[in-house]
C-alpha cells in the first residue's frame, strides 16, 4: 500500500517533550522538532486558550478542561495537525484497515516503511497502572518498530499522566487495537508524514492572537463559528459550554467551587488544566524571548521577569492541586483558588504589557 519494503527495525524521528498537559501537543512539537521553520511556526502559535465543559449522555461521560486553540486533541476539529504545514494527514476507517491486513501491527509495520506516524485509540491495558485489565482506551501514537523483538515503540500520557514513551509488543498492540468497539467514534487510524516547508513568522498574527486571548468574542472567529457557533449547547445527548482565553479562568474557579462544593460533575483527580496553564506560561516566555532577538518585540527585562514569575507561579497551583488529590485536604482548594485569581490578574497585565512591546 505504502510502497515501501520491509525492514528489521524502523524508527522515525520524534524529538524530545517541552510540554505536559496533552500528549497531543508534545507529539506535534516532536515531530517539529528538528525542521527548518518549525519553531518559527511554533513560536506564531498555541497563543490563545480553549476551555470546555461538556456532559456526552450516551456514553455517561464528562470533562472540564482547557487546551490550546485550535486543538491538538486527536479526533477534534479544526486541529492543528490539520493546520500544521509541515506535516501531511490521512484518517483511514478502522473498518479500512482491517480489510487490508489481519493484524494491525503489519499496517503499522506498512505505514512506518513508508514514512508514516500513526495514532489511533487502543485499549491500554498493558499499562502499570491498569494491571492487565482493559478498559481505558487512549490514542497512542506510534512512531517505530522492531521486527526482530517483535515490538512497537508508542508515545502518550502513560502511567501517573506523565507523557513518556513505551515499548509493546506485537500482540499487545493487535489486542489494544481491537479491543476498542467499531461502535464507537474513536475507531479511525490517522497517519502523519512530515515535509519540508518554507514557513516565515508573522509578528502581526500574535497581536491579533494576544488582543482576542485578553477580549475573546471581539473579532470573528472562523473557527469558532464554524465548530461552535455557540458558547453553550445542550440536547438530550449532548451539553456543551465553551470559555476563550481569559475566560478560562473562570471555568477553572467553576471547577474548584465544585470541588468544595462536592459536585461530582467536576473531577477532584484531574489536574491537567493546571499542567495546561504551565505550559501556555512556558511557551508565552519563550515567545517572547524569540520576538525580542527576532527584532519583533521590544526589551523589557521587568516584563522578561513577569513572564517568568508567572510561570513558576503556575507551576506552584499545579503541585497544590497534586498535593490535594493525594491528602483531599479542602484549604488546599480554597488557597488554591484565591492563587489562580492573582496569576489571572497577573496574566492579564503581562499580556497587556507584552502588547505594548509588540513592534
Amino acid at each position: 500500500m505504502f510502497g515501501k519494503r520491509s525492514r528489521k527495525r524502523h524508527v522515525l524521528p520524534l524529538g524530545e517533550a517541552e510540554i505536559g498537559a496533552w500528549p497531543e501537543q508534545n507529539f506535534l512539537f516532536g515531530l517539529l522538532e528538528g525542521q527548518a521553520c518549525g519553531m518559527d511556526w511554533v513560536m506564531n502559535h498555541f497563543i490563545q486558550l480553549r476551555g470546555a465543559r461538556y456532559v456526552d449522555y450516551r456514553w455517561g461521560a464528562q470533562d472540564a478542561s482547557v487546551t490550546f486553540y485550535p486543538y491538538c486533541i486527536h479526533q477534534l476539529a479544526p486541529n492543528m495537525f490539520d493546520l500544521c504545514p509541515f506535516l501531511e494527514k490521512y484518517g483511514v476507517p478502522k473498518t479500512f484497515v482491517r480489510g487490508l491486513h489481519g493484524k494491525f501491527h503489519e499496517f503499522v509495520i506498512e505505514a512506518i516503511d513508508g514514512g508514516y506516524y500513526l495514532s489511533t485509540f487502543i485499549d491500554q491495558f498493558f499499562r502499570e497502572d491498569m494491571a492487565g485489565n482493559p478498559g481505558f482506551r487512549h490514542p497512542a501514537f506510534i512512531y517505530g518498530y522492531d521486527g526482530v523483538s517483535r515490538r512497537v515503540m508508542i508515545a502518550d500520557n502513560f502511567e501517573h499522566g506523565k507523557y513518556g514513551r513505551k515499548e509493546i509488543t506485537f500482540e499487545q498492540l493487535n489486542q489494544g487495537f481491537d479491543l476498542v468497539s467499531e461502535e464507537l467514534w474513536e475507531v479511525g487510524v490517522f497517519l502523519y508524514r512530515r515535509r519540508d516547508f518554507h514557513y516565515a513568522f508573522v509578528p502581526e498574527y500574535v497581536r491579533e492572537q494576544l488582543e482576542d486571548y485578553l477580549h475573546p468574542g471581539r473579532g470573528v472567529c472562523y473557527f469558532n463559528r464554524t465548530v461552535c457557533p455557540e458558547s453553550f449547547h445542550r440536547d438530550e445527548e449532548y451539553l456543551n459550554e465553551v470559555f476563550f482565553g481569559m475566560e478560562c479562568y473562570d471555568l477553572l474557579d467553576r471547577c474548584f467551587e465544585g470541588i468544595l462544593e462536592g459536585d461530582g460533575a467536576y473531577s477532584s483527580r484531574d489536574w491537567r488544566s493546571l499542567v495546561q496553564l504551565c505550559d501556555h506560561k512556558h511557551l508565552m516566555a519563550r515567545r517572547y524571548e524569540y520576538m525580542v532577538e527576532g527584532g519583533y518585540a521590544e526589551g523589557d527585562a521587568g516584563l522578561k521577569d513577569r513572564l517568568a514569575e508567572l510561570e513558576k507561579q503556575c507551576l506552584i497551583a499545579q503541585n497544590m492541586y497534586i498535593k490535594f488529590t493525594i491528602s483531599e485536604d479542602a484549604k488546599i482548594i480554597q488557597r488554591l483558588r484565591k492563587r489562580v485569581r492573582d496569576i489571572r490578574e497577573m496574566d492579564g497585565e503581562a499580556v497587556e504589557r507584552l502588547l505594548r512591546r509588540c513592534k
